[in-house]
Protein backbone atom coordinates (compact mmCIF):
# COMPACT_ATOMS: atom_id res chain seq x y z
CA UNK A 1 0.00 0.00 0.00
CA UNK A 2 1.40 3.04 -0.82
CA UNK A 3 -0.50 6.41 1.25
CA UNK A 4 0.08 9.52 -1.52
CA UNK A 5 -1.19 13.38 -1.03
CA UNK A 6 -2.92 14.32 -4.17
CA UNK A 7 -3.98 18.01 -3.65
CA UNK A 8 -4.68 17.62 -0.26
CA UNK A 9 -6.35 13.84 -0.42
CA UNK A 10 -4.80 11.27 1.57
CA UNK A 11 -5.12 8.68 -0.66
CA UNK A 12 -3.94 4.77 -0.08
CA UNK A 13 -3.31 2.97 -3.43
CA UNK A 14 -3.35 -0.72 -3.21
CA UNK A 15 -2.33 -3.33 -5.55
CA UNK A 16 -5.30 -6.58 -5.65
CA UNK A 17 -2.63 -8.66 -3.85
CA UNK A 18 -3.04 -6.65 -0.52
CA UNK A 19 -7.21 -6.53 -0.42
CA UNK A 20 -7.46 -9.67 1.52
CA UNK A 21 -5.93 -8.02 4.50
CA UNK A 22 -7.25 -4.49 4.35
CA UNK A 23 -3.61 -2.76 5.12
CA UNK A 24 -5.45 0.52 5.48
CA UNK A 25 -6.87 -0.43 9.13
CA UNK A 26 -3.65 -1.54 10.37
CA UNK A 27 -2.73 2.30 9.31
CA UNK A 28 -5.70 3.92 11.03
CA UNK A 29 -4.60 2.42 14.27
CA UNK A 30 -0.84 3.25 13.35
CA UNK A 31 -2.50 7.26 13.67
CA UNK A 32 -1.88 7.63 9.48
CA UNK A 33 -5.23 9.31 8.66
CA UNK A 34 -6.28 8.24 5.48
CA UNK A 35 -9.36 9.41 3.63
CA UNK A 36 -9.65 7.31 0.26
CA UNK A 37 -8.62 3.53 -0.18
CA UNK A 38 -8.02 3.51 -4.41
CA UNK A 39 -7.59 0.27 -6.48
CA UNK A 40 -6.44 1.59 -10.02
CA UNK A 41 -7.68 -0.43 -12.96
CA UNK A 42 -8.75 -3.69 -11.06
CA UNK A 43 -8.70 -7.45 -12.35
CA UNK A 44 -12.31 -8.37 -13.73
CA UNK A 45 -12.55 -11.35 -11.40
CA UNK A 46 -11.67 -8.81 -8.28
CA UNK A 47 -14.99 -6.67 -8.77
CA UNK A 48 -17.28 -9.12 -6.52
CA UNK A 49 -14.70 -8.88 -3.64
CA UNK A 50 -14.41 -5.22 -3.87
CA UNK A 51 -18.24 -4.45 -4.06
CA UNK A 52 -18.40 -7.01 -0.83
CA UNK A 53 -15.52 -4.92 1.27
CA UNK A 54 -17.43 -1.76 0.19
CA UNK A 55 -15.60 -0.17 -2.82
CA UNK A 56 -17.01 1.72 -5.30
CA UNK A 57 -16.92 0.94 -8.65
CA UNK A 58 -16.51 4.04 -11.02
CA UNK A 59 -15.33 5.16 -13.67
CA UNK A 60 -11.94 7.43 -12.55
CA UNK A 61 -13.09 10.55 -14.85
CA UNK A 62 -16.69 11.97 -16.11
CA UNK A 63 -17.23 14.10 -18.96
CA UNK A 64 -20.05 16.09 -19.29
CA UNK A 65 -21.73 16.65 -22.36
CA UNK A 66 -24.88 17.93 -23.93
CA UNK A 67 -26.55 17.71 -27.15
CA UNK A 68 -26.38 21.61 -28.35
CA UNK A 69 -29.43 20.93 -30.82
CA UNK A 70 -30.75 23.62 -33.74
CA UNK A 71 -30.94 26.60 -31.50
CA UNK A 72 -30.95 28.13 -27.94
CA UNK A 73 -34.82 27.96 -27.42
CA UNK A 74 -34.83 24.64 -28.60
CA UNK A 75 -31.95 23.83 -26.09
CA UNK A 76 -33.43 25.50 -23.58
CA UNK A 77 -36.83 23.96 -24.08
CA UNK A 78 -35.09 20.15 -22.78
CA UNK A 79 -34.52 22.34 -19.18
CA UNK A 80 -36.54 21.38 -16.84
CA UNK A 81 -38.53 24.86 -15.75
CA UNK A 82 -36.42 26.20 -12.86
CA UNK A 83 -33.05 25.80 -14.75
CA UNK A 84 -34.31 27.38 -17.85
CA UNK A 85 -35.76 30.44 -15.30
CA UNK A 86 -32.11 30.53 -13.81
CA UNK A 87 -30.82 30.54 -17.52
CA UNK A 88 -32.67 33.19 -18.31
CA UNK A 89 -32.78 35.09 -15.43
CA UNK A 90 -29.11 35.29 -15.49
CA UNK A 91 -28.78 36.17 -19.17
CA UNK A 92 -31.35 38.85 -18.43
CA UNK A 93 -29.38 39.95 -15.50
CA UNK A 94 -26.39 40.82 -17.91
CA UNK A 95 -28.01 42.25 -19.96
CA UNK A 96 -29.64 44.83 -17.86
CA UNK A 97 -26.46 45.59 -16.10
CA UNK A 98 -24.66 46.93 -19.59
CA UNK A 99 -22.06 44.24 -19.72
CA UNK A 100 -20.79 43.89 -22.90
CA UNK A 101 -20.26 40.50 -24.20
CA UNK A 102 -17.22 39.47 -26.52
CA UNK A 103 -16.10 36.62 -28.63
CA UNK A 104 -12.44 36.32 -29.28
CA UNK A 105 -11.30 34.23 -31.88
CA UNK A 106 -8.21 33.58 -31.14
CA UNK A 107 -8.13 34.65 -27.65
CA UNK A 108 -5.58 37.92 -27.66
CA UNK A 109 -2.81 37.63 -25.62
CA UNK A 110 -3.83 40.82 -23.69
CA UNK A 111 -7.56 39.25 -22.65
CA UNK A 112 -5.98 35.73 -21.90
CA UNK A 113 -3.29 37.65 -18.94
CA UNK A 114 -7.09 39.25 -17.81
CA UNK A 115 -8.54 36.35 -17.96
CA UNK A 116 -5.84 34.05 -16.03
CA UNK A 117 -5.44 36.87 -13.54
CA UNK A 118 -9.74 36.69 -12.52
CA UNK A 119 -8.66 32.67 -12.54
CA UNK A 120 -6.11 32.67 -10.29
CA UNK A 121 -8.20 34.74 -8.02
CA UNK A 122 -10.99 32.85 -7.62
CA UNK A 123 -8.96 29.75 -7.57
CA UNK A 124 -7.18 30.92 -4.86
CA UNK A 125 -10.17 31.20 -2.25
CA UNK A 126 -10.72 27.12 -3.03
CA UNK A 127 -9.76 24.84 -0.12
CA UNK A 128 -7.62 22.42 -2.69
CA UNK A 129 -7.90 24.88 -5.78
CA UNK A 130 -5.25 23.83 -8.18
CA UNK A 131 -4.97 26.93 -11.28
CA UNK A 132 -4.34 23.88 -14.16
CA UNK A 133 -5.35 26.89 -16.87
CA UNK A 134 -2.13 28.57 -15.74
CA UNK A 135 -0.14 25.37 -17.74
CA UNK A 136 -2.50 26.16 -20.72
CA UNK A 137 -1.06 29.62 -22.21
CA UNK A 138 0.97 28.90 -24.13
CA UNK A 139 -1.75 25.97 -25.64
CA UNK A 140 -3.98 28.98 -25.74
CA UNK A 141 -2.24 31.58 -27.66
CA UNK A 142 -0.14 28.83 -29.86
CA UNK A 143 -1.93 25.59 -30.49
CA UNK A 144 -1.72 23.55 -31.63
CA UNK A 145 -4.89 23.20 -30.46
CA UNK A 146 -7.62 25.50 -31.27
CA UNK A 147 -9.14 27.79 -28.68
CA UNK A 148 -11.99 30.62 -28.83
CA UNK A 149 -13.17 32.33 -25.94
CA UNK A 150 -16.52 34.28 -24.45
CA UNK A 151 -16.08 37.20 -22.23
CA UNK A 152 -18.14 39.93 -20.39
CA UNK A 153 -17.03 43.39 -19.52
CA UNK A 154 -18.33 45.59 -17.18
CA UNK A 155 -17.10 48.99 -18.71
CA UNK A 156 -13.41 47.97 -18.95
CA UNK A 157 -13.04 45.76 -16.07
CA UNK A 158 -13.61 41.76 -17.02
CA UNK A 159 -16.17 40.32 -15.53
CA UNK A 160 -15.89 36.92 -15.98
CA UNK A 161 -15.34 34.46 -19.20
CA UNK A 162 -14.90 31.02 -20.19
CA UNK A 163 -12.09 29.67 -22.68
CA UNK A 164 -13.59 26.85 -25.06
CA UNK A 165 -11.34 24.48 -26.98
CA UNK A 166 -12.96 22.95 -30.22
CA UNK A 167 -12.45 19.29 -30.92
CA UNK A 168 -13.77 19.46 -35.13
CA UNK A 169 -12.72 15.54 -35.18
CA UNK A 170 -15.95 14.91 -32.71
CA UNK A 171 -18.17 17.54 -33.59
CA UNK A 172 -17.97 19.16 -30.37
CA UNK A 173 -16.51 21.87 -28.23
CA UNK A 174 -15.39 22.04 -24.62
CA UNK A 175 -15.24 24.84 -22.41
CA UNK A 176 -12.46 24.16 -21.13
CA UNK A 177 -11.80 26.82 -18.18
CA UNK A 178 -14.39 29.73 -17.00
CA UNK A 179 -13.95 32.24 -14.34
CA UNK A 180 -16.34 35.09 -12.74
CA UNK A 181 -15.67 38.17 -10.50
CA UNK A 182 -16.80 37.50 -7.15
CA UNK A 183 -19.68 40.21 -7.54
CA UNK A 184 -21.44 38.22 -10.80
CA UNK A 185 -20.53 35.46 -8.89
CA UNK A 186 -23.39 35.62 -7.39
CA UNK A 187 -25.44 37.46 -10.28
CA UNK A 188 -24.92 33.68 -11.75
CA UNK A 189 -22.97 35.63 -14.61
CA UNK A 190 -21.71 31.58 -15.27
CA UNK A 191 -24.79 30.43 -16.64
CA UNK A 192 -25.01 33.08 -19.06
CA UNK A 193 -21.42 32.53 -20.65
CA UNK A 194 -21.98 28.91 -20.90
CA UNK A 195 -24.82 29.89 -22.63
CA UNK A 196 -22.88 31.94 -24.90
CA UNK A 197 -20.56 29.57 -25.46
CA UNK A 198 -22.84 26.90 -26.28
CA UNK A 199 -24.31 29.00 -29.20
CA UNK A 200 -20.90 30.05 -30.01
CA UNK A 201 -19.90 26.05 -30.70
CA UNK A 202 -23.11 26.21 -32.34
CA UNK A 203 -22.02 28.24 -35.00
CA UNK A 204 -18.60 26.51 -35.43
CA UNK A 205 -20.77 23.35 -36.64
CA UNK A 206 -20.65 21.45 -33.16
CA UNK A 207 -23.40 19.14 -32.69
CA UNK A 208 -21.84 18.91 -28.62
CA UNK A 209 -20.67 20.74 -26.14
CA UNK A 210 -18.64 19.21 -23.19
CA UNK A 211 -16.75 20.59 -19.57
CA UNK A 212 -13.79 17.96 -20.24
CA UNK A 213 -12.42 15.46 -18.18
CA UNK A 214 -13.43 15.71 -14.26
CA UNK A 215 -11.90 13.27 -11.69
CA UNK A 216 -14.77 11.27 -10.14
CA UNK A 217 -15.21 12.69 -6.56
CA UNK A 218 -17.01 15.81 -6.09
CA UNK A 219 -16.00 17.25 -3.08
CA UNK A 220 -11.90 17.62 -3.22
CA UNK A 221 -11.24 19.48 -6.04
CA UNK A 222 -14.67 20.29 -7.22
CA UNK A 223 -17.76 20.26 -4.88
CA UNK A 224 -20.87 18.90 -5.14
CA UNK A 225 -22.79 22.14 -5.92
CA UNK A 226 -20.85 22.06 -9.08
CA UNK A 227 -23.13 19.36 -9.69
CA UNK A 228 -26.48 21.11 -9.83
CA UNK A 229 -24.89 23.53 -11.59
CA UNK A 230 -23.98 21.33 -14.72
CA UNK A 231 -27.13 19.00 -14.83
CA UNK A 232 -28.94 22.28 -14.63
CA UNK A 233 -27.34 23.35 -17.59
CA UNK A 234 -28.66 20.40 -19.64
CA UNK A 235 -25.52 18.27 -19.55
CA UNK A 236 -25.04 14.54 -18.73
CA UNK A 237 -22.15 12.95 -16.60
CA UNK A 238 -20.69 9.85 -18.76
CA UNK A 239 -17.12 7.64 -18.36
CA UNK A 240 -14.44 9.33 -20.14
CA UNK A 241 -13.55 6.50 -21.90
CA UNK A 242 -16.95 6.53 -23.87
CA UNK A 243 -16.33 10.18 -24.73
CA UNK A 244 -12.77 9.32 -26.20
CA UNK A 245 -10.35 9.56 -23.43
CA UNK A 246 -7.69 7.06 -23.92
CA UNK A 247 -6.67 7.13 -20.47
CA UNK A 248 -10.36 6.50 -19.06
CA UNK A 249 -10.46 3.51 -16.74
CA UNK A 250 -12.52 2.35 -14.12
CA UNK A 251 -11.46 2.35 -9.91
CA UNK A 252 -12.91 1.33 -6.89
CA UNK A 253 -13.13 3.50 -4.27
CA UNK A 254 -13.77 3.21 -0.66
CA UNK A 255 -14.12 6.23 1.32
CA UNK A 256 -13.01 5.96 4.76
CA UNK A 257 -13.69 9.70 6.16
CA UNK A 258 -14.36 13.25 5.20
CA UNK A 259 -11.67 14.90 7.22
CA UNK A 260 -10.25 17.00 3.92
CA UNK A 261 -13.63 16.10 1.74
CA UNK A 262 -16.69 17.82 1.52
CA UNK A 263 -19.88 16.67 3.61
CA UNK A 264 -21.77 15.08 1.78
CA UNK A 265 -19.05 13.56 -0.93
CA UNK A 266 -20.37 12.40 -4.02
CA UNK A 267 -19.33 9.61 -6.28
CA UNK A 268 -20.90 8.92 -9.74
CA UNK A 269 -20.49 4.59 -9.13
CA UNK A 270 -21.64 2.38 -11.74
CA UNK A 271 -25.24 0.93 -10.73
CA UNK A 272 -26.00 -2.51 -9.40
CA UNK A 273 -23.58 -5.87 -9.41
CA UNK A 274 -21.84 -7.10 -12.59
CA UNK A 275 -18.97 -5.61 -15.05
CA UNK A 276 -20.73 -4.78 -17.55
CA UNK A 277 -19.85 -1.67 -19.32
CA UNK A 278 -23.09 -0.40 -20.53
CA UNK A 279 -24.75 -0.43 -16.81
CA UNK A 280 -25.78 3.30 -15.82
CA UNK A 281 -24.15 5.81 -13.11
CA UNK A 282 -26.06 5.96 -9.87
CA UNK A 283 -25.37 8.69 -7.39
CA UNK A 284 -23.49 7.96 -3.84
CA UNK A 285 -23.37 10.23 -1.65
CA UNK A 286 -21.06 10.01 1.13
CA UNK A 287 -22.13 11.74 4.86
CA UNK A 288 -21.49 11.53 8.21
CA UNK A 289 -25.24 12.60 8.80
CA UNK A 290 -28.35 11.86 7.02
CA UNK A 291 -28.79 14.34 4.12
CA UNK A 292 -31.62 14.43 1.64
CA UNK A 293 -30.92 12.42 -1.70
CA UNK A 294 -33.43 14.53 -3.72
CA UNK A 295 -31.60 17.41 -5.04
CA UNK A 296 -28.58 14.85 -6.85
CA UNK A 297 -31.29 12.74 -8.68
CA UNK A 298 -30.79 13.61 -12.54
CA UNK A 299 -32.64 11.67 -15.47
CA UNK A 300 -29.30 10.08 -16.30
CA UNK A 301 -29.02 8.58 -12.90
CA UNK A 302 -30.50 5.04 -12.21
CA UNK A 303 -30.55 5.63 -8.23
CA UNK A 304 -29.25 8.01 -6.02
CA UNK A 305 -28.51 6.65 -2.25
CA UNK A 306 -26.44 7.63 0.98
CA UNK A 307 -23.55 6.15 3.28
CA UNK A 308 -21.71 7.29 6.23
CA UNK A 309 -17.84 6.90 5.80
CA UNK A 310 -16.60 3.42 5.98
CA UNK A 311 -14.77 3.95 9.31
CA UNK A 312 -17.30 5.51 10.47
CA UNK A 313 -14.94 8.54 11.71
CA UNK A 314 -17.13 11.71 12.09
CA UNK A 315 -15.55 15.02 10.71
CA UNK A 316 -13.43 16.76 13.00
CA UNK A 317 -12.91 14.16 15.51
Amino acid sequence: MEIVDRYGLSLALIEPHELAAEPWTAGAGAGVDVDVVRMERPPAGLWDELAGRGFLRKPATVTWVAELGGGQEEFLARLDTKARQDVRRACRRAQAAGLREVVEDPVSERTLEAFLALYRERVARMRFGVPFALGYRDAVLHGPEKFCGVFAYAGDELAGGCLVLELPERDAAVVRFSAVSAEWRRHSLARALYFSAMRVARAKGCTRVTLGNEPNLLGHLTRPGLFHFKTGMGFTAVPSQEFGDPDGHDEADLVLSLRTLGDPALVLAYAGPGAAPERPLAGRLISDSPVSTAPYRAPFLAEVTRSAPRSGRRTGA
